[in-house]
């Protein structure tokens, strides 16, 4: 079955759930750069726009992407969840991920769940190291594949 819609939102869309974990964040027309406090965690979540009903046809989630590079392996992607509204349909847990260079990531999700609301990529990450530069983590974007 072909691909119905990709939706995609930029970087600097992105919203931060514990501003006061995060030492500093930029953005810029082309992303956003976060230097994270060490020994900290924190949740990153990104609003994706959702065709719900395309044609007559009810949309389901094949995958969700994210498009980011890290400054080193002591600043992490630990967990990339997807929402649809209130329910979380998707869970990739127990990662460390952190790309020197850019690189789209894609999760899929298991049996395609039908869109009902809106969907959210909601990523957790880490901050483990003793420098800013070595806590730096830069997001470009995310999005969300949708199949009829």
């Amino acid at each position: 079955m072909p691909l119905e819609k990709a939706m995609w939102t930029h970087g600097h869309h992105l919203a931060v759930e514990f501003p006061d974990r995060i030492k500093s964040e930029w953005r810029a027309g082309f992303f956003i750069r976060l230097v994270g406090n060490s020994g900290t965690t924190n949740w990153l979540h990104f609003g994706i726009p959702t065709p719900v009903i395309v044609n007559g046809n009810r949309l389901a989630v094949d995958s969700a992407l994210v498009r980011f590079r890290s400054n080193s392996a002591q600043a992490a992607v630990t967990n990339v969840h997807v929402f649809d509204g209130e329910s979380k349909i998707s869970a990739h847990d127990g990662l460390s991920l952190s790309p020197q260079n850019w690189e789209m990531r894609r999760f899929s999700l298991p049996n395609r769940p039908e869109v009902l609301w809106g969907v959210g990529v909601t990523l957790g990450i880490r901050f483990n190291g003793t420098t800013d530069a070595q806590n730096t983590l830069e997001f470009s974007s995310a999005g969300v594949d949708f199949f009829p």
